[in-house]
């Protein structure tokens, strides 16, 4: 499943362990994914609405675009996780759980 020098074995059983999880307790995998994204979104609100007061204010420097920016990132990583909650039940029909298990289990010992 994993190619390539760059990543470690921890990395690899960290990730294959999310999508066992993800896999074998949907309900949860999804709560969690809302969750994040729930919080994603309120921070980059907050954020947008700071930016526009100090914009109204007057109080101009570096530090606006820099906020509002990143709210925009923060904003653009809750859609992407909605996105993803959409995607999972169709994802998840074609992963091998088995195949998981076994690269798990080759990997820890």
């Amino acid at each position: 499943m994993f190619q390539g020098k760059f990543v470690d074995n921890s990395r690899k059983v960290k990730s294959l362990k999310s999508i066992e999880f993800a896999i074998e307790h949907p309900q949860e995998h999804e709560s969690k994914l809302i969750k994040k994204s729930r919080l994603l979104a309120v921070v980059a609100w907050i954020g947008f609405f700071v930016s526009f007061l100090l914009y109204f204010q007057e109080l101009r420097g570096l530090y606006l675009p820099a906020l509002a920016s990143f709210s925009g990132i923060l904003y653009g990583l809750s859609m992407y996780l909605d996105s993803t909650i959409k995607q999972w039940p169709l994802v998840a029909k074609h992963v091998d759980i088995d195949s998981v298990k076994k690269e798990i289990s080759e990997i820890e010992t």
